[in-house]
């Protein structure tokens, strides 16, 4: 595996930049838009266009207690881009997401009732919570599949914050994470950058294909019918 330190003076080399002492402590503006800027926007843009394994992603379980909000785990970043993100255990089935307040309005004010349960994430960076209708209840658990905002790991802890020189370890792909330093450099400073940003574009699509496991593809057949199909997802209450 890699530290971030050797990622860093990689992608520096490449850029004709002499990699400081230290990076953590460096000041010089070339090395501050390199670990400061180029870096974190590199890792912001795989984890939001990729669905990595754990440790970049994680689970986290919510007991039912009858309230409508609960608090997602500080790490987190975004959920799955899956339709079995959010998973009510007790229903055996996705809870189904609702994307605007207009929408969440609606089921609320016409206090709907059927199969389905639905969800509304809010809140921003470090602090987002989790909003449910109709409300799980004690004997309801809801497991949430999510990206964190984990990109390096320390003694088998995963974490977001580059403080370690010698011991904090990349995640990501090293080459993936070098390209893109060096496209957001070269774009910066002037330089010619689209061969290094076509690397690293068609770096990040293998890496997103990769995530995705077997596929199939299918002639001629349907998905079986359950009965959770055919009762309508909500029932007006009059």
């Amino acid at each position: 595996m890699t530290t971030v330190a050797e990622v860093l003076a990689r992608a520096a080399r490449q850029c004709s930049v002499t990699a400081p002492s230290s990076w953590i402590t460096a000041t010089a503006d070339e090395h501050v838009e390199i670990r400061d800027d180029f870096l974190l926007e590199t890792v912001d843009d795989i984890a939001e266009r990729v669905d990595l394994p754990s440790p970049i992603s994680a689970q986290t379980t919510i007991a039912g207690d009858g309230s409508e909000t609960y608090d997602l785990p500080a790490n987190f970043r975004r959920l799955h881009r899956d339709a079995y993100a959010v998973y009510d255990t007790y229903l055996d089935r996705p809870v189904l997401p609702v994307t605007t307040d207009g929408n969440w309005t609606y089921l609320q004010d016409l206090a709907v009732t059927g199969t389905d349960r639905f969800y509304k994430v809010t809140g921003y960076e470090g602090d987002f919570d989790i909003s449910f209708y109709g409300f799980p209840s004690a004997s309801v658990s809801i497991t949430v599949s999510y990206v964190t905002r984990n990109w390096l790991i320390n003694s088998g802890t995963a974490g977001y914050t580059f403080t370690d020189e010698d011991n904090d370890t990349m995640l990501l792909p090293r080459r993936v994470v070098e390209a893109g330093i060096v496209w957001r450099f070269r774009e910066r400073k002037g330089i010619p950058y689209q061969d290094k940003y076509m690397e690293y574009e068609a770096m990040v699509a293998r890496l997103s294909n990769d995530t995705r496991g077997r596929r199939e593809v299918r002639f001629g057949h349907t998905k079986p019918v359950r009965w959770q199909d055919i009762v309508p997802p909500y029932i007006p209450s009059s």
